[in-house]
């Protein structure tokens, strides 16, 4: 990718992130509820809108020199991704197993899918690493956004 399509991307993220945070911000805090702060209906896309606008001047900012070189199969990696999300959304989610289990192995495919695409071909014997690797961080988000959700946002998961 050119740093002029990462500039144009990244003021879009900055956009988007900027629409996310303003809309959540005009939610209802549902006060005369006496609703638990952590828990109106507003915060987390509001959290997710300020982490999009800074990720998206991040990228905005960076610099052209920052690239490594590698040719970025962007489409095929976009293709991926959708199909990875799509399947949790629509064939996993809420279809029998607990939440951190089919989390848990969502992530685990996806993290181990996009290490695999990134990985250094002349890494003898890497794949049981990365398995391994990918499962330990799959595992531990899991627990940690169950628990997030749960406790924090009080917020039952299927």
């Amino acid at each position: 990718m050119r740093a002029g399509s990462d500039r144009r991307i990244g003021a879009g993220w900055c956009a988007l992130g900027t629409a996310v945070l303003a809309a959540s911000w005009r939610m209802d805090r549902l006060e005369g509820l006496h609703v638990n702060p952590w828990s109106v209906p507003g915060l987390l896309p509001g959290l997710l809108g300020a982490l999009m606008m800074l990720f998206g001047a991040a990228l905005f900012l960076r610099g052209p020199g920052v690239h490594d070189g590698k040719k970025a199969s962007g489409t095929g990696r976009t293709w991926l991704a959708l199909v990875l999300c799509v399947g949790f959304a629509a064939g996993l989610l809420g279809h029998g197993l607990p939440f951190w289990l089919t989390a848990a192995g969502f992530m685990f495919v996806a993290i181990l899918s996009f290490r695999w695409l990134d990985r250094d071909a002349e890494a003898a014997g890497s794949l049981g690493r990365l398995a391994f690797e990918s499962a330990a961080i799959a595992i531990a988000a899991s627990i940690a956004i169950s628990l997030l959700f749960q406790e924090v946002f009080l917020v039952r998961l299927p």
